[in-house]
């Protein structure tokens, strides 16, 4: 990829220096004003990663992006930032490692060719995985938004539902990219007319219930663009408002993540659906209504003859009938093994304990964009959505 020169970083030895950079203050750094320039907008990545609970067994931030293709390199004055260069040698991005688990990733590139560079470093990456922002986990934050902001203030949410397995990929030749059912609205209003309309619309266009996009207000103007992937484009004018809201959204999902995993470690399954044995925590999720038996077969043909599905899971299904599917299924997220029940009304996962929650938060976000926006999801014998904190970011 051209990389555009502006979009280049320089080198600093410390943090601060960066971010200086990124607000365009300092004696050291130029403005960033010009909008004629063709980098973006400054934007970061969340990204989460193996979990440090052994320290033997992690990897360093440089092993874990060159396994992806790319130099990390500490900075010479801190112990928790490093540069990141392409293989060509050019400096595009700046990590700092928030914890153990977490990583921000920011960078000045182009979206088209940011986003690109994330999604080939998790793809090709076991120890590299995205946030996944579920609807329930976008509504939590929803609630954060309506406490701490004047409800004339103006908001904004994405609403995004993509049937893409409604067509086989025969048949998708046979039509024009608006003929598929994709449903993408953005609401942009003040936050009080948001909070009246918002719960009208999603009970009467089942679509609506889909979040993949949220504007988090800034402390002065503008926000922060929050995408279901992790995604987070800086639109304020303060780069400190903008790393400080990074900082409590990985508050949030961490905390989520972490009682997800506590609820499954401590539930066992007593399905007999998987020959009666307790062998695992069961996570299950259930369609709002049953999947057409066409759209269940292709979903199911997708996940285990594509290895780069959207779901990064692959594995072995065994067919029982046309619509009970029994899968030993590997996580490629940590490699995790994972037993897994198919049915067009609801999927059952039997999850070894030790199981990464991330697992689960990536299946119910992307069930809800491509599958059904109004799926409910349980873990053990707890609701998803009630595991979700309330933190204000």
């Amino acid at each position: 990829m051209k990389v555009p020169q502006n979009a280049l970083l320089p080198k600093f030895d410390q943090k601060s220096d960066y971010f200086d950079y990124f607000s365009g203050d300092g004696s050291k750094v130029r403005q960033l004003e010009d909008k004629k320039l063709a980098a973006g907008l400054q934007k970061s990545y969340i990204l989460e990663t193996v979990d440090g609970g052994n320290p033997n067994s992690r990897l360093s931030v440089e092993e874990l992006f060159s396994r992806s293709g790319l130099q990390a390199a500490q900075l010479s004055r801190e112990r928790s930032a490093y540069e990141i260069s392409t293989e060509n040698g050019e400096r595009v991005a700046l990590v700092e490692q928030v914890d153990n688990r977490y990583l921000t990733l920011y960078t000045l590139l182009p979206s088209n060719q940011s986003d690109k560079l994330v999604r080939s470093a998790v793809s090709v990456n076991p120890f590299l995985d995205h946030l996944w922002l579920s609807s329930q986990s976008f509504l939590a934050l929803w609630t954060n938004v309506l406490a701490g902001n004047s409800g004339r203030r103006y908001g904004k949410i994405t609403f995004e539902h993509e049937s893409i397995y409604e067509v086989s990929e025969e048949e998708a030749g046979e039509y024009l990219p608006d003929e598929r059912r994709t449903s993408r609205f953005t609401m942009v209003d003040k936050l009080e007319v948001m909070a009246q309309k918002m719960d009208p619309l999603q009970q009467e266009y089942a679509p609506l219930a889909s979040i993949t996009q949220m504007r988090l207000p800034a402390q002065g103007r503008g926000g922060h663009d929050l995408y279901y992937d992790g995604k987070v484009t800086n639109r304020s004018g303060s780069f400190v408002d903008h790393r400080s809201t990074l900082h409590g959204v990985v508050e949030m999902y961490r905390s989520l993540t972490r009682s997800v995993e506590r609820q499954l470690w401590t539930s066992v399954s007593p399905s007999s659906s998987f020959g009666g044995a307790s062998v695992g925590s069961v996570a299950e999720i259930v369609f709002s209504k049953p999947l057409a038996e066409d759209i269940f077969r292709r979903w199911v043909l997708s996940i285990f003859n594509n290895r780069r599905n959207r779901f990064r899971l692959t594995g072995y299904a065994k067919w029982l009938n046309g619509t009970k599917v029994h899968a030993n299924a590997i996580d490629q997220h940590l490699w995790q093994p994972l037993v897994m029940e198919f049915t067009p009304a609801r999927i059952v996962a039997v999850l070894p304990h030790g199981t990464c929650g991330n697992s689960v938060n990536r299946l119910v976000s992307n069930i809800q964009r491509f599958i059904d926006p109004k799926v409910t999801a349980y873990i053990g014998n707890k609701e998803y959505g009630t595991l979700i904190p309330t933190v204000a970011v």
